[in-house]
Order: structure tokens, then sequence, then C-alpha cells
């Protein structure tokens, strides 16, 4: 229901200040209405039968396409919004009714360019988000970091979400890529797949051969709830990563430390699990650099636990460049790249892959991300 209410919402305004104003035969506003709601149902769409948004009943290229006349018509809603605003600010002192300007003012032409470049847009925003990333570099000062440790290389993935889209043949190119960096030390921060262990475990086995001296980590995020916890965590174990649920392991190098602490997710609350817990994670640990992993950037707004470096994603940087505002009012404005607060670095990866419920991105390309320390 939650996502049948966006969609109408999308549906409404595009076919009211869309269609609606045009100059045209009833008929044909009934055609490009009808139109509108099949761009606007897909998840309805992937629902019919056994479907569902994890795993929808239409096969890959049927939801890419689908995936594209929702974006397409995101996109047209934007424009006909700033349409909508333009004529509102220039009427205003008149105390304008849009509905009767429009007709009077936008012309089919105007409406159909709207459409066609909201379906190149549609079409770029959904090639962008289903390609393999490219790597991003980030160099990262931690002032108390040893000279043991200076120069290590992490690589990081996040919300690979593994599932109807991006699978196994996508990943061993992601995994390709991660070798060729030569890394160090290796992390995932959450949210591997969309399904069960059952099915979509074969999926995720080129996670195996991924190569780093310090091995592989990672935690969960709030997907692994959704598609079986605990079976998920045990089947991930097998693949050579160590999921760390809310503790550290300590590294060495020529003596020095450097601790490596994960959480699990603010999802596990629906599943009556154990909650991030940070004090917990670093327990016991010696005084060393601190990396926290941890799925969601707000994690750790409310703690007052040390830590020098946070990984997380979640975000998938907004996936549009206009819902930065949005994700990042949910998210204590971490939204994607490099911040800092006070003795605190957060790094926010726009995420490696994408949840298949919404295949979009303009403006904030996927990521592989290689951190360098200093």
């Amino acid at each position: 229901m939650f996502l049948l209410l966006p969609s109408l919402i999308l549906i409404i305004y595009a076919i009211t200040r869309g269609i609606f104003p045009l100059r045209i035969t009833t008929w044909k506003k009934f055609l490009l209405s009808i139109v509108i709601i099949f761009c606007g149902l897909k998840y309805q769409i992937y629902g019919l039968g056994e479907g569902s948004l994890i795993q929808p009943s239409v096969s890959r290229s049927a939801q890419l396409v689908l995936e594209t006349l929702y974006g397409s018509l995101i996109f047209f809603v934007g424009f006909l919004f700033l349409k909508d605003f333009y004529l509102l600010v220039q009427k205003s002192k008149k105390a304008l009714n849009l509905s009767n300007t429009s007709k009077s003012t936008v012309s089919g032409k105007w409406i159909l360019s709207f459409a066609i470049i909201s379906l190149v847009s549609g079409t770029i925003a959904t090639y962008e988000a289903i390609k393999v990333p490219e790597v991003t570099s980030v160099q990262i000062r931690i002032p108390s970091l040893s000279s043991s440790w200076q120069g290590l290389r992490i690589v990081q993935l996040s919300d690979l979400h593994i599932g109807a889209i991006q699978k196994k043949e996508w990943l061993a190119k992601v995994v390709k890529k991660v070798n060729a960096l030569n890394p160090d030390l290796v992390v995932i921060t959450g949210d591997f797949v969309d399904g069960s262990v059952k099915k979509l475990y074969s999926e995720l086995t080129p996670l195996k051969e991924i190569k780093a001296p310090y091995s592989v980590y990672g935690i969960v995020g709030n997907h692994e709830y959704y598609s079986g916890y605990q079976d998920w965590v045990d089947a991930l174990h097998t693949l050579n990563i160590t999921m760390l649920e809310n503790k550290s392991v300590v590294l060495e190098r020529n003596g020095a430390s450097l601790v490596l602490g994960g959480t699990t997710d603010f999802g596990a609350y629906r599943f009556n699990m154990p909650n991030p817990d940070l004090k917990k994670t670093f327990q016991d640990t010696p005084v060393a650099p601190r990396i926290l992993l941890t799925h969601q950037p707000k994690t750790t707004y409310r703690s007052t636990e040390s830590f020098d470096l946070q990984l997380s994603g979640h975000t998938h940087g907004a996936h549009l460049f206009f819902l930065y505002p949005l994700v990042g009012w949910f998210n204590d404005w971490l939204v994607s790249g490099h911040y800092k607060r006070g003795d605190r670095q957060i790094y926010v990866n726009r995420g490696t892959g994408l949840w298949n419920g919404f295949t979009q991105r303009l403006g904030v390309p996927s990521e592989i991300t290689l951190i360098t320390l200093h």
C-alpha cells in the first residue's frame, strides 16, 4: 500500500496537469491517460500472480522496461511541476487559477517535449543504475594512524542488492574490478541481497573470489532482515566473508593495531533482533584507530562512542540528484561522499548495485570505493 500511494500521486498529477489541459479530443485524452496509468503501476504488475517486489512476476527484460517507464513518469511529473510553479509565480498577484491558465498557455508541443525528454532521461537513468560501477578513489587522513598502516587500501562495496536484475554475471565483473585494485582490505556495508538463500546463494558465489591480504568483512543491511537474516549471515560466512554483528576484530601490522568494528542494522527492531550497539561493538578493544562499518549513516548520530572513520551505504546517494534534500532529511544529511563531524569522519558509499524496486540513477553514479588511509 505504501508504494501504491506515491504511484497514484504521480499518475493523478500527470493526467490532470499534463493530459487534461491539452486541446485534443476526449478519446485521445483517454488513451494518453491509459498510457500514464500503465507507466505508474509497475509495483502492482510485479505482484501479479505469485510475484512480489523482491521477486517480480515478470522477466528481467520486462522489468527493465517497466523501470524505464516508471522513471520517465517521475521526470515527466517533475517537468509539469516546474511548469506549474513557474505559472504560479508569474500570476500570483492575480490569484491565478492554474488549471484554467494551463489550458490557454501550455501547448501540446510543450507537453510532447516534456514527454520525449522524460523518456530519454528514464532510459539513461535505468542504464546508469544497472551498469558495472566505476571506481571512486578517496584519500582519508586519520591523525592517530600509525606509520605502519599508512597507505592502507580499503575497497568498500555496498548495497549490491543481488536479486531480480543484478545477478552473478554482473557481480563477477564487480569482483574483477575489485581485485584489479589490489586492496589490502575489502568491506561490504550491507544489503547484499533481495531474496532468499535458496534462490540467490549461487548468484553471490563470485564474492568468494575476492582477494585481500586482510580478508573480507561484511555487515548486514536492512534488506538482509527481509530476506532471511540468520540464513544469510551463515551463508555469507561460507563465501569467505567475516560478518561483524556488533563486534570487532583487531588487525595487526608491524606491531601496530587497527580496530575494525561492525554493527547490526536498525531493521532489526522489526524482527525482535539485536539493534546496533556501538558500545558492545568496540568492547574490550585496544587503544588504536577505529573504523566502524554500519549500514545506515545515521546509526551513530546520537552515540558518544569514539571512532575515527565510519563507512556506510543505504542511501544510494539519493538515486536522482534532485532527491538529495529529501533523502538527506531522513539520514542526518549524510547522503553520499566524505563528511567530517567533529573528530569523526564518515564516508557514505552511493551504492555499488541498486535495489530492484527502483532501478533509476541520474547524476548519482554507482561506485566501487577505493579508500586510501594516511
